[in-house]
């Protein structure tokens, strides 16, 4: 399993709170500006379909009170009256006759620009237009027999619904009522042909600077679901256009409001919506913006709030880490004493200066590692002693059972010789079994002789260390067949007695070694001395050994090396491989 330090860990844990931080308060801000966007964009819409639902509905009715002011007018009466005077017709017909003129004021103030036609029927069929427009032909008429059975029967003001000329496609609205006497008879009727242009300048506004944007627009819907007004993106859309929108159908059951809907056109629209209060007709205003343009300041926000969101991250990001690394540096200088302790080394430096936790477990540490210093020391020393003790004893018992071996045993075989050849001399004896048993006499001797040196080499105790390396290399190389060379560097300098045994017995050891595993041919021996050290090289070209497997080799000679080297406060070093022989370096200090 991989491992994750503690620094990665209270990074990582931070990077996914300070995540879940800034994504969930973006989102709760995200969301926030949303709706307070969009319920200021639906305040706006109603503010301006307010305006102009007012503005409609006062137009139309001022119209209509117009209407009723004119229908009472004496002059309109008595101008009537006039118009009865001619011939009745079974149709409608216009009188062209000048003869037929009202007061100029009347004409100036009924006489308004959105007007088409004004018209005075007569009951006897005949009509008089008292303001033409030159841009609407004689034959685009409309259904008078239809206004007149409206009007007769009701002393109110009419206003009927948007219509279409029969032989145009101008647009219009009529406004009329009957006109009555003093004695209250009927006597004409009273027509206003009004034209939709007021209604598409209230209605439809152009530019950015009318409160809706670029896509934003304001339209009226009748019953039949057809435009009553012009459409910002169609200039034929009055009477054309169907709109039958979920907006549509909620103002038409009087629940005005605002809505996220699909407009005529198949665009989603943020849409306010109410009925208009015109008479008796069933008309709906809206006014509605695209949902994408409505919605930019809101992903200008969520921009900004990212942009934020990602500065804050890594501002957080990077105290984190520099916090972590505060917090967890006296922890991997921790980690890194524990290691050399555990490898043996004492001689640690924790930083403690921090004033808590950490500081205090790092001055307990150090205390511990001094602690463990000086109980290493302790059994080390101890070690040494010991070691020392058995070594030396060693030495010691080699020393007694050479002297008893070359004192004792080895004058009684001499003694026994001389004996032995004595009384053969005396009987002339010339057997050949003497002879062999004067031979093995010899042997016995010479044997009882060389264990007696190495035991305790009398060499070493009378002509010094290098004389007895040098002498059991000599040895060696006349009783094997390997080519032991040895040199000796530099002066040599008083050495205590112990020393010269610890060194000599690891030459011995390794050249032991050597005759025993080897298998070599040629072998050096290179001491050297200095003031300050003592340096041993021992190298052979035998089939040497693999290095990574030098823990597990049990070998009494290589203990007895390193043991001894420890005594000596000295370094060895093993350079060995397979097929390429061996060398040992070892350096001893010269104090």
């Amino acid at each position: 399993m991989r491992h994750i330090s503690i620094s990665d860990k209270l990074i990582l844990v931070s990077m996914a709170i300070i995540t879940g931080t800034i994504i969930i308060v973006a989102s709760y801000s995200f969301y926030n500006a949303k709706e307070a966007i969009l319920e200021r964009t639906f305040n706006q819409l109603t503010s301006v379909r307010a305006v102009k639902s007012m503005l409609v509905e006062d137009f139309f009715n001022n119209r209509i009170n117009e209407v009723k002011l004119v229908k009472s007018c004496s002059d309109i009466q008595k101008l009537t009256q006039s118009i009865n005077h001619f011939d009745s017709s079974k149709t409608f017909l216009a009188i062209e006759d000048s003869s037929l003129k009202i007061s100029g004021l009347l004409i100036k103030n009924i006489s308004k620009d959105y007007y088409n036609r004004i018209l005075i029927i007569g009951k006897n069929h005949r009509i008089l237009n008292l303001k033409a427009n030159k841009n609407l032909s004689s034959k685009e008429q409309i259904d008078y027999s239809l206004l007149w059975e409206q009007a007769v029967s009701s002393d109110s003001v009419f206003m009927d619904d948007l219509h279409t000329y029969q032989d145009s496609e101008q647009s219009y609205f009529s406004i009329f009522s009957r006109i009555q006497n003093k004695e209250k008879e009927t006597i004409g009727l009273i027509v206003y042909e009004l034209v939709i242009d007021p209604i598409n300048s209230i209605m439809l506004e152009k530019g950015s600077s009318n409160g809706l944007g670029e896509s934003g627009e304001s339209y009226i819907v009748g019953s039949d679901l057809l435009m009553r007004s012009l459409s910002r993106f169609d200039n034929a859309s009055v009477l054309k256009t169907r709109v039958a929108t979920q907006a549509v159908e909620l103002a038409f059951n009087d629940k005005p409001g605002t809505k996220i809907i699909t407009d005529y056109r198949g665009i989603q629209v943020l849409s306010s919506y109410s009925r208009l209060n015109i008479q008796n007709h069933k008309w709906a205003i809206l006014a509605e913006i695209d949902y994408t343009e409505a919605t930019i300041p809101i992903y200008q926000i969520g921009y900004e709030i990212v942009f934020i969101s990602i500065f804050i991250f890594v501002v957080v990001l990077l105290i984190v880490i520099i916090l972590s690394r505060k917090i967890t540096n006296p922890i991997i200088q921790l980690h890194k004493a524990a290691t050399r302790i555990g490898k043996g080394s004492f001689d640690i430096k924790v930083d403690y200066k921090l004033h808590d936790e950490i500081g205090d477990l790092g001055l307990a540490f150090k205390n511990m590692a001094f602690q463990l210093e000086t109980q290493n020391q302790e059994l080390k020393a101890e070690k040494d002693k010991n070691l020392r003790s058995l070594i030396n004893g060693q030495e010691t018992e080699r020393q007694r059972l050479s002297r008893e071996l070359h004192d004792s045993l080895g004058q009684l075989l001499i003694g026994l010789k001389l004996k032995y050849e004595n009384c053969r001399n005396q009987q002339n004896m010339t057997n050949n079994s003497f002879s062999d048993l004067s031979e093995l006499f010899d042997k016995t001797i010479e044997e009882t002789r060389r264990i007696s040196n190495n035991l305790m080499p009398a060499a070493l105790s009378e002509f010094g260390l290098v004389t007895a390396i040098r002498h059991i290399c000599n040895t060696i190389t006349s009783s094997t067949d390997i080519n032991i060379i040895f040199k000796s560097e530099g002066k040599i300098e008083a050495l205590s007695k112990d020393k010269q045994t610890y060194i000599f017995r690891i030459t011995q050891e390794a050249l032991t070694n050597i005759v025993k595993h080897s298998h070599a041919k040629n072998a050096t021996i290179i001491i050297s001395f200095s003031k300050q050290k003592i340096h041993l090289q021992i190298e052979d070209d035998g089939k040497g050994f693999d290095k990574t497997q030098i823990n597990h080799l049990s070998s009494n000679g290589l203990n007895n090396i390193q043991n001894r080297i420890l005594l000596l406060s000295g370094n060895l070093e093993i350079d060995s491989a397979i097929n390429k022989g061996t060398k040992i370096k070892i350096e001893i200090p010269n104090l």
